[in-house]
């Protein structure tokens, strides 16, 4: 092979390894961008809310509208949104284990024809749940071994429940007393006859 030839081939295979070396490159590049995406893809879905306090949204949702309470009071609460920490101001998550620790509903079923009686299998999902306002709802009860009892052994971490203005009486009472992580009870502007005595 003559020394010409010899040079033109060199200059030729280094020619082609660069080009090997730029495709590697960029097939690298192409690689670290694909994992920086799955990773803010999987960092996104983690900030998410648990899919069954989602759920859990949606069937209170359900089971307001069915008692004929105004859907535009709930009308944040999208199936189509997977992140329920983001629904508005009745919903308050955990900014760490994004839980769900506070919901706010009151009012929602005010004006409604029907009065509504507690379910607290709807709250069960709930575990790391602190305050719970259910005022002006018209309630008058609970359901068969779904009332606040239930709620009681379900909820350790409820720290705030406000039953004000609805239409409970002396009978809901006996079923408050398994609430011991209780700070602030409040049962004002409800329907009761007797005088309520509270033991530290």
């Amino acid at each position: 092979m003559h020394a010409e030839d010899k040079f033109e081939y060199k200059r030729r295979l280094a020619f082609v390894v660069c080009q090997a070396e730029g495709a590697l490159l960029r097939m690298r590049q192409l690689w670290v961008w694909m994992l920086l995406m799955a990773l803010a893809f999987v960092n996104d879905r983690c900030h998410c809310c648990l899919h069954e306090e989602r759920s859990g949204l949606l069937e209170i949702k359900a089971w307001f509208s069915h008692a004929g309470a105004a859907s535009f009071r709930l009308k944040g609460w999208d199936k189509e949104d997977l992140n329920c920490c983001n629904w508005g101001y009745r919903v308050a998550c955990d900014s760490t284990t994004n839980r769900v620790i506070e919901l706010d509903l009151s009012f929602i079923n005010y004006d409604a024809l029907e009065d509504l009686y507690f379910n607290a299998s709807l709250f069960l999902p709930f575990k790391e749940l602190e305050t719970l306002n259910f005022s002006g709802n018209q309630l008058v009860g609970g359901l068969k071994n779904q009332g606040f009892q239930a709620l009681a052994s379900g909820l350790r971490k409820l720290k705030i429940l406000d039953l004000r203005d609805n239409k409970f009486n002396d009978s809901i009472l006996s079923s408050l007393s398994g609430f011991s992580t209780l700070k602030s009870l409040d049962l004002s502007y409800n329907s009761f006859t007797g005088t309520i005595v509270f033991k530290d």
